[in-house]
């Protein structure tokens, strides 16, 4: 079947190959709708422009002036990483930053879509390390080269249904992604609620008349103005009555709003009031889950490509841990996951640049990967990281100068592990079916682009 489709430069189905401009252009201190496309942003297949950068509208036109950024042009990364690929789907006003090439298939002989699946097949991944260029210590595609790339190409039906069959597996596996994206953030925004801003505190203070410190003025204005909201649901009184009415000052500066806490709660470092690094026994050889950096995501907790080796050294965990990294650049870029792939009392490894977080007592694992997740608590991390430039890394002291407000009561802490644990559950479950929908999707995709899987002609 293989043979029976001609192979083409690309340079002969695209109608347009760019190189970016190779100079970082300067950024927007305020929001415009203006955005720069970042190696970052472009993975797996998919464009994602949720954290670009912002640039002004002349910088716009001055990067644009080769060409602009289209809906269904395909991207390359050159470098750092090598051979990322993405399609975009957006009408956004985007363009190029550095290390990327874009094409623009001309669609009279060449489907889009079919294009970044032939970029993501082996065939087209190994041609990129092919091309790769020399001499320099980052590996890097030479813009010469981006043109002379080979393709199959069947039938432009054919390559249309080719894309149907992968882009609705495809489609699955974002479904999938995004329901976990609102999972996760309503479990952020309940913790959030609960236990940095003390919003129920707040309301209960209001409630019973009792003064609110001047420095949780703000919150108050917040919570007045949620008040008021047509769809505004109140904690269940049986909850509402577990949080305090008053606040207290604790001599802590990092710890609740500007040392303000709810009164009576319990004031601890994250190093008591969680297990930092739990000691579990795994011996050398012994053959285990591994989950290294590049599986952890910087977005969500789920972690999508776990394989089986035998332990040589590295972070150990067990199910419900939580992994954080611990170097520069990945704690900056979000890297945290849950382990969620374990069997109970199966122990597994990775990375010796995570550090492992578990829950303690009434602290379950919905807890520990919410405050994972927390801004504050990662720019804590960030800011006290100890090293050379380039290779930080967070030290387990760390964890002694960050400090958590916790309830006395821990019928608070269950009632939150009840809410947000489902959710949780729901996540992996999403998750799970992730690698599924990815491995067929994995297998099904070279040999659909070589030819070997034939199509029934029932397909469109």
């Amino acid at each position: 079947m293989a043979s029976e489709w001609p192979r083409v430069r690309i340079s002969e189905v695209c109608e347009l190959i760019v190189d970016c401009v190779n100079k970082t252009a300067p950024k927007s201190e305020f929001p415009t709708e203006f955005k720069m496309l970042r190696t970052p942003n472009v993975k797996n297949g998919r464009v994602d422009t949720s954290n670009c950068f912002y640039v002004t509208e002349d910088t716009y036109l001055k990067w644009t002036r080769r060409a602009t950024v289209n809906k269904n042009d395909v991207l390359l990364t050159r470098e750092a990483p090598l051979g990322e690929v993405g399609i975009v789907k957006s009408e956004e006003k985007l363009f190029l930053g550095q290390r990327l090439m874009q094409y623009r298939a001309d669609q009279t002989k060449l489907d889009p879509d079919f294009l970044v699946y032939s970029f993501l097949s082996p065939d087209l991944q190994h041609q990129f390390r092919m091309h790769e260029g020399s001499g320099s210590v980052v590996s890097h595609i030479r813009v010469g080269d981006c043109s002379k790339f080979e393709i199959n190409l069947p039938p432009l039906t054919t390559q249309k249904s080719i894309a149907k069959i992968l882009g609705e597996l495809d489609q699955r596996i974002e479904l999938n992604r995004k329901t976990n994206q609102t999972l996760e953030q309503m479990a952020q925004a309940l913790f959030k609620s609960w236990f940095v801003d003390f919003d129920p505190v707040v309301d209960n203070a209001l409630a019973a008349g009792n003064p609110v410190p001047d420095e949780l003025a703000h919150r108050v204005e917040v919570r007045k103005k949620a008040h008021a909201l047509p769809d505004f649901q109140p904690l269940p009184e049986h909850i509402r009555n577990l949080f305090p009415n008053e606040f207290e000052q604790t001599g802590e500066p990092n710890l609740g709003i500007d040392g303000w806490v709810p009164k009576g709660w319990i004031c601890k470092p994250v190093s008591q009031a969680l297990i930092v690094n739990p000691k579990v026994k795994l011996s050398k050889g012994e053959v285990a889950r591994f989950a290294d950096m590049k599986a952890i995501p910087t977005n969500g907790f789920h972690v999508e490509d776990i394989i089986e080796k035998e332990f040589n050294g590295g972070a150990k965990f067990q199910q419900n841990d939580v992994l954080l990294a611990r170097i520069t650049p990945c704690l900056e870029n979000g890297k945290t996951a849950l382990v969620d792939f374990l069997k109970k009392d199966e122990v597994g490894f990775g990375s010796t640049e995570f550090i492992v977080l578990r829950g303690c007592g009434a602290i379950s694992y919905p807890y520990v990967a919410c405050l994972s997740r927390l801004d504050s608590f990662r720019q804590h991390c960030i800011q006290n990281m100890v090293g050379s430039s380039g290779r930080q890394r967070v030290q387990n002291s760390c964890f002694d100068s960050f400090f958590l407000s916790l309830p006395k009561d821990e019928r608070l802490l269950t009632s939150f592990d009840r809410v947000c644990k489902p959710m949780f559950e729901k996540m992996t479950v999403s998750g799970t079916e992730i690698n599924s929908l990815a491995k067929m999707r994995d297998t099904l995709l070279p040999r659909l682009i070589s030819g070997e899987l034939k199509l029934n002609k029932d397909v469109a």
